[in-house]
């Protein structure tokens, strides 16, 4: 028979365990309750939530090594602190294996609250399924197998949202298409008639087009938190590494540009030949920078008349310059932020006298008609060494640019979607007043104090209902309990709407 102590020690012991239980249970879902969280820790005693934007799978790979696997994801910066890696379980048809990931930092400032991070490993050949494993549970991630088919040169666009700038669309897609490159385009969010005729240059091989979903956490209110006031310029950082290393071992070069941002090649009759220029005079870069040039421009703001010819007669340089964009040499860049990696890697600054990007910074919208077809436009860059005799593009090429243009335009399923594109620009302009009073006022002036991470989820353009088609997606989360939460979107589309959601 046990001694009458060893029962009430037992109960003690069960006891104290229950409470534990009870307690542990309860700092899952501990809040801070705060009418400004953005500038709060949010994250005192509940787990770090995880969003995954996507993850690849790599058979082959230069520099990622094979049989590897990236998870693209962003979260709060202090989610580094604690998780250093990740642990994985991958399937094949014949194994199941185990596999460290570490945690790799993308976005190199903490100026905003979530940052765009990699986790990376090799894994089992030909994986069928992925899983996080977390604590016992196993977190689904689904992902794609990157294409090896030849893209020698792509132009990755910064996410759209509230897209209606119609004419810099055109412009980019006819002299991308001229030069070489193929262009992935990114979009939140855009008016109805610009994706119908995106749709049609998908599939004539101009572009490819991708939604880019918010960031949704099924575990906590948008009121108490909303994490994309908490990324950069919706998260861009993350859909430069997306476009990567989508594109890491089909492409010699991937460039990160905006969507008014122009790159001409001067050197060269096509892009590839000039970045491979370049990088045989510099054989250890890593990527190169081009510095943007500031230009102004005319276009017809009425579709019918609208020539992309005319908007690159008319541009003139204003003798100003903007930081700079990068071209990667993918098989030496696993992951970029906006304007350069974290991590070391060498570049080449590319003199303007060699290159620069033509920024569409001002473009004066006219109601008239009339090109004037011999002016061909002056390459002159800040440095003042005009080279009269290689303007900043051929007229052979203008009028190649728009031979294609107008081949396009009266394709029926272009052209019945011309007529509805808007000639009164009104996102536009509420999305760069917000900025200016949120963010670039306070950069110019290099004055952090009152500077708000930015992003359009702080610009309210919920006044105006034109139609728009809104990235979506089905939104998915796997609890931890312990460290992190595991959020991710999966079957991304577009959804035809009242409003721009951005």
């Amino acid at each position: 028979m046990l001694p009458r102590i060893i029962p009430s020690i037992l109960s003690v012991v069960f006891f104290f365990s229950f409470l534990f239980f009870v307690a542990a249970l309860l700092l899952q879902f501990v809040r801070l309750d705060s009418s400004d969280l953005e500038n709060e820790e949010v994250f005192h005693s509940a787990p770090y939530d995880v969003f995954v934007y996507s993850a690849f799978y790599f058979n082959k790979s230069k520099s990622l090594g094979d049989s590897s696997v990236v998870i693209l994801m962003t979260a709060d910066f202090k989610v580094l602190e604690n998780v250093k890696k990740l642990e994985l379980l991958a399937i094949n048809d014949t194994n199941r294996v185990m596999a460290t990931a570490e945690i790799e930092r993308v976005t190199i400032h903490d100026a905003c609250k979530w940052i765009a991070m990699t986790a990376t490993t090799e894994v089992v050949l030909n994986p069928s399924l992925l899983f996080v494993s977390l604590g016992g549970n196993h977190a689904p991630i689904p992902f794609e197998v990157i294409s090896t088919d030849p893209k020698p040169v792509v132009m990755c666009i910064s996410p759209l949202f509230a897209a209606e700038n119609w004419q810099n669309l055109l412009v980019s897609l006819h002299l991308y298409k001229r030069f070489g490159a193929h262009m992935h385009l990114y979009i939140r969010s855009v008016v109805s008639p610009m994706l119908e005729i995106l749709r049609v240059y998908e599939e004539e091989g101009y572009v490819t087009v991708k939604p880019w979903n918010r960031i949704n956490l099924l575990n906590r209110d948008e009121r108490d938190f909303n994490p994309n006031l908490n990324v950069e310029f919706r998260s861009q950082a993350a859909a430069q590494t997306d476009c990567l290393l989508r594109y890491k071992e089909a492409s010699e070069f991937v460039a990160f540009v905006d969507l008014d941002d122009l790159i001409i090649p001067r050197q060269a009759n096509n892009y590839v030949n000039e970045f491979r220029y370049l990088a045989a005079e510099h054989p250890t870069v890593a990527y190169f920078t081009y510095m943007k040039e500031n230009t102004r421009t005319r276009a017809y703001k009425r579709a019918n008349v609208f020539s992309v010819e005319h908007v690159l007669r008319s541009i003139q340089f204003e003798q100003t310059t903007e930081t700079g964009k990068m071209i990667a040499i993918p098989s030496k860049v696993n992951n970029t932020w906006i304007h350069w990696p974290h991590k070391t890697v060498k570049k080449l600054e590319v003199e303007p006298e060699f290159n620069s990007i033509c920024h569409l910074k001002h473009i004066d919208m006219l109601d008239g008609m009339g090109v004037d077809h011999d002016r061909v436009p002056k390459y002159d860059p800040t440095t003042g060494d005009n080279d009269e005799e290689k303007p900043l593009i051929s007229n052979k090429n203008i009028k190649m640019i728009e031979k294609d243009f107008n081949r396009m335009s009266w394709k029926s399923s272009v052209r019945r979607h011309l007529r509805n594109l808007p000639v009164n620009m009104t996102y536009s302009k509420i999305i760069s007043d917000c900025y200016k009073e949120s963010y670039y006022t306070f950069h110019s002036a290099n004055e952090n104090h009152g500077m708000l991470c930015p992003g359009p989820e702080r610009c309210d353009i919920s006044i105006h209902k034109t139609r728009c088609w809104n990235s979506v997606g089905e939104y998915h989360s796997t609890r931890d309990g312990k460290i992190i939460n595991i959020h991710y979107a999966e079957n991304a589309d577009f959804a035809l709407n009242d409003g721009c959601q951005v």
